[in-house]
């Protein structure tokens, strides 16, 4: 890249990073349709008053009502495994918890000694869990987070074999819960169904959430601001997004027709997706301290005796690759979100998802990547390439000019105009080609960033990770050489100060791209080896 590119770059990086964080800090974004209501005190069970789950929207952490003396009674821990050749993991009998899951496809170290990453988990720092039920009047006995469900024939959840637990309140009302699965899914489904035989109707609301604590942050790499990580939805055609830490000052409840709500982190995502789209439901984003929820509850549902209730829910949890999520076309994709540059950036991971699928490689499918987008700009980097190499044959005589009229800037300047018209050369010519550069940059850079496909994707010999910086520092390095090598080629300019600047900058871009991510490194070194042999080809023509 110019001088001129380099410096742009820079201030605009400067720039986003800035903007970024004072948005967050004083302009969060709105949440949409959220009802104004106060956090619900638990419901009394001798209180004898009826309470709205559609008017709280929010499931307490136990089922409002008290649990049966079964479910306080000491009862052994038992679990229903479940495995297809993407997860596998374990529902708890108490509570029919989703409590433990693993993804098979991505280790969370390097082999030979990765292990499949552990997502959810039922105890410990990194608590992380599921749960689905009703909600009903004060005194209905329900089954809470302590139920001990009991598995009805199948003991695990397979492809094409679902798993049915079920439960008896004692007073009329069966439960049961039936989990689903498909081969080369990382959807679980999960029907909840009860029936009433207790001679009377019931009032219920279906209810489902995931449970977490707030994950703790592991080393990162530099780099800019990326996507957000937390509690988060897509709800009415609306990209939700709640911090952790702003939910520990205050709960929130929002209104939707559509759309889902769940955990989203870097690479992976534990999203709630319910059934029925188009009918009214409560999203709730809870802070229980120490833990977080986010959740859906439907509206209430009066169950005639005799009568059965039946709600399903498709959980997604899994990784945020982009052509998994769009072939569920349940607007999952929404989970990332590149930036201003967005529009950008969609197609070049659909590019680079293409190139990887031929090459085998997302290594050459980045340089590949990098020479079809240089090959674009080419005739406007070689405008600004003839321009500078012009304003480097004028370069003598400027300093004759600077030396003439020491004494008098404005004729110097006048003189200096004069110079350019008889040359025909315009200082400003580059600038053009660097401001329709930097959106492209910048939304390639997103995309390198966020792409769960670029984890653990290995390139050759010691890059063995596209996502990590590089272990022995050779691209970097290497990087740093180019940009000197272009500094070189540059016109030096006219101001000292800034002629030191610019020798000192790829010193300064070296040092910061140390610990960015090998597949960024690499794009921004052959974008410059491109560079300067296109700069060099010009010069040569022009002599």
């Amino acid at each position: 890249m110019d001088q001129r590119t380099l410096l742009a770059i820079t201030l605009s990086f400067i720039l986003l990073v800035v903007y970024q964080t004072l948005t967050e800090i004083y302009f969060p974004p709105p949440a949409p349709q959220v009802t104004a209501q106060q956090k619900p005190e638990e419901p009394k069970a001798d209180s004898g008053k009826k309470t709205d789950a559609t008017e709280t929207a929010k499931p307490p952490a136990l089922v409002s009502a008290p649990p049966p003396a079964a479910a306080t009674s000491p009862v052994p821990e038992t679990t229903f495994a479940f495995k297809n050749d993407l997860i596998e993991g374990r529902i708890f009998n108490t509570g029919a918890r989703i409590a433990d899951l693993q993804f098979l496809q991505y280790p969370d170290k390097l082999p030979p000694d990765g292990k499949p990453i552990a997502f959810l988990h039922a105890q410990g720092p990194h608590l992380f869990f599921e749960e689905s039920g009703y909600l009903g009047e004060v005194g209905l006995m329900l089954p809470n987070r302590n139920t001990p469900w009991q598995a009805q024939g199948n003991n695990q959840l397979q492809p094409g074999s679902p798993l049915l637990l079920t439960w008896d309140n004692g007073q009329g009302l069966r439960f049961e819960k039936q989990f689903a699965m498909e081969k080369g899914s990382y959807l679980i489904s999960v029907t909840d169904r009860v029936v009433n035989q207790s001679g009377k109707a019931v009032t219920l609301h279906h209810f489902s959430h995931f449970v977490r604590n707030e994950p703790r942050p592991e080393g990162q790499q530099a780099m800019a601001p990326a996507d957000f990580q937390g509690p988060m939805g897509y709800l009415d055609g609306m990209r939700v997004t709640h911090a952790y830490e702003d939910l520990r000052k205050g709960d929130q409840r929002l209104s939707a027709q559509d759309g889902w709500a769940g955990f989203s982190d870097k690479y992976f995502l534990a999203a709630i997706i319910p059934d029925q789209p188009g009918t009214g439901k409560k999203i709730y984003f809870d802070f229980d301290d120490p833990t977080h929820r986010v959740g859906v509850v439907t509206g209430k549902q009066e169950l005639d005796n005799s009568a059965r209730l039946e709600k399903t829910t498709r959980l997604y949890i899994g990784p945020k690759a982009l052509r998994t999520l769009e072939a569920m076309n349940l607007k999952l994709e929404r989970s990332i979100d590149y930036g201003w540059f967005h529009f950008l950036a969609e197609p070049l991971v659909k590019l680079l998802l293409y190139f990887n699928a031929v090459l085998h490689n997302y290594g050459l499918a980045i340089i590949l990547l990098t020479v079809i987008i240089k090959l674009l700009f080419y005739p406007l980097a070689t405008k600004s390439y003839r321009s500078m190499n012009a304003m480097k044959k004028l370069a003598p005589k400027m300093e004759e000019l600077k030396k003439l009229y020491a004494h008098d800037k404005a004729l110097m300047q006048q003189e200096t105009m004069k110079l350019y018209q008889e040359n025909k050369v315009n200082p400003l010519g580059g600038c053009l080609p660097i401001l329709v550069q930097i959106p492209v940059f910048f939304a390639l850079y997103k995309v390198l960033l966020l792409s769960v496909e670029m984890r653990q994707a290995p390139f050759f010999l010691w890059v063995r990770d596209l996502s990590e910086m590089d272990p022995y520092y050779v691209l970097p390095l290497l990087m740093g050489a180019s940009m000197f090598v272009q500094t070189k080629l540059n016109p030096a300019p006219a101001d000292p100060v800034q002629a030191k600047v610019m020798l000192f900058l790829p010193v300064i871009f070296t040092f910061m791209f140390l610990t960015f991510p090998s597949g960024l490194v690499l794009y921004w070194l052959v974008n410059n080896i491109l560079s300067i042999a296109q700069q060099g080809y010009i010069m040569k023509q022009e002599g």
